[in-house]
């Protein structure tokens, strides 16, 4: 490519690689075919996330990638040092690069450099035609649709399942109300928060949370503000309240993203959200009693999430119903299972089954933009349970490379 094009234009050029499955070289002489591109990373780590590409010998490699139009802003953005990038597998750039120098991660490891200038025409356009896309009416017979909404609910229920696993695990490790408020709190921030969320929910397990918050006596405040008081001490964001007995808590606090968007992503307003929740359950008992107490009295999957919400705009009816179809209902059904309780496994799985949608994220999105590249006709998906079928689709069988499992990290580079 003899030309200079923006960024973003490459962006687009890479992400429509794989409709017709596009080679590109390395500087190393070596060939790869783009069978996905990956999803769009936004502003936060690497372009594209979990792109598959396939080499000459058949085997597939898995892994991000980093575009830029010249080899030599991966170090002027300071990408070698960001742990964020130990993930790329490839350094995209627009023009065939002159340099010497080794493409390092934080990891040391040289990270293989390619051009995509055969992707962008001497216009500076890229050379992509947009897939014929068929329409509603023309995707497929009523027998072909019926097949794919039965492929998205058994693999909604494999999804449920492997939650299902994951909530037997630390309900036999963690205890009921611990397995429940973990799961809880990985639901309520922002997306790349949810290991933050999970480790706060370790720093402040609910045992020592309530006996913290809502000893008798020992403060003015409700409950809702001490358990906020606490939250946000735990968090990293204040000081010890000062009626708080011990000095410090278990390890250090959470490293946060700032969320973007909407105001109620803020970490701050969702920990005001959790003391509610956590308030709530000190009331009844417990967060697996609240749960229980929530499911026997509801009358529809409607009421058992309006339940989850929490007023003033601090968790509305979308993140509500993720914790319900993510967090309550698992947890509960592990709990079943293990207590041999026949009655609720079937009440819950029934909810799961028949919740309504959730609202749309961009995993959904590009799991729905797969599939219909795929051929496999997807219409409006409706209930939450095939939109988890689809985004279990989309990450355990489109996503899983071949041959050789192990993702590639690159070579390590020799010091001079």
């Amino acid at each position: 490519m003899g030309i200079c094009v923006p960024e973003k234009t490459l962006h687009e050029a890479w992400r429509r690689a794989d409709n017709q499955r596009s080679v590109f070289g390395t500087a190393g002489g070596e060939q790869y075919r783009v069978l996905y591109s990956g999803m769009p990373g936004g502003s936060f780590g690497p372009d594209f996330r979990d792109a598959v590409l396939e080499a000459v010998n058949g085997s597939e490699l898995q892994g991000d990638v980093e575009i830029h139009r010249e080899a030599s802003e991966w170090y002027a953005h300071r990408h070698n040092g960001d742990d964020r990038y130990g993930r790329v597998i490839f350094h995209l750039v627009g023009s065939d690069s002159d340099s010497r120098v080794d493409t390092l991660n934080s990891l040391g490891m040289a990270v293989p450099e390619a051009s995509i200038g055969n992707f962008i025409d001497e216009a500076g356009r890229h050379v992509f035609k947009d897939g014929a896309r068929r329409s509603v009416h023309e995707l497929g017979h009523e027998s072909e649709r019926v097949w794919v909404d039965q492929w998205l609910d058994a693999a909604g229920d494999e999804r449920f399942a492997l939650k299902m696993n994951s909530a037997r695990i630390d309900i036999e490790s963690l205890g009921p109300d611990l397995a429940l408020q973990l799961a809880v709190f990985e639901c309520l921030g922002y997306p790349r928060n949810r290991h933050a969320f999970r480790h706060l929910a370790k720093r402040l397990p609910w045992a020592f949370l309530a006996g913290l918050a809502f000893r008798e006596g020992h403060c003015e405040a409700s409950d809702e503000e001490r358990a906020e008081a606490l939250l946000r001490w735990a968090a990293g964001f204040g000081e010890r309240p000062h009626w708080v007995p011990v000095e410090r808590l278990f390890g250090d606090a959470p490293e946060w993203v700032a969320a973007a968007g909407r105001p109620a992503n803020r970490i701050e307003n969702r920990l005001a959200a959790a003391a509610r929740i956590v308030a709530n359950w000190q009331r009844v008992g417990g967060p697996v009693r609240h749960a229980l107490d929530v499911l026997r009295g509801s009358d529809s999957v409607i009421s058992l999430r309006n339940a989850y919400c929490v007023e003033g705009g601090l968790l509305g009816t979308g993140r509500a119903g993720e914790i319900v179809v993510n967090a309550v209902l698992p947890v509960l059904c592990a709990w079943a299972e293990a207590g041999r309780d026949g009655e609720l496994y079937a009440e819950v799985m029934h909810l799961y089954r028949t919740h309504p949608a959730l609202p749309s994220n961009s995993a959904f999105e590009e799991a729905k933009r797969v599939l219909v590249r795929r051929g496999v006709p997807v219409r409006k998906v409706r209930g939450a349970r095939r939109q988890q079928g689809a985004m279990h689709i989309y990450k355990t069988m489109l996503l899983r490379p071949r041959l050789p499992r192990q993702m590639r990290l690159g070579r390590r580079a020799l010091s001079s």
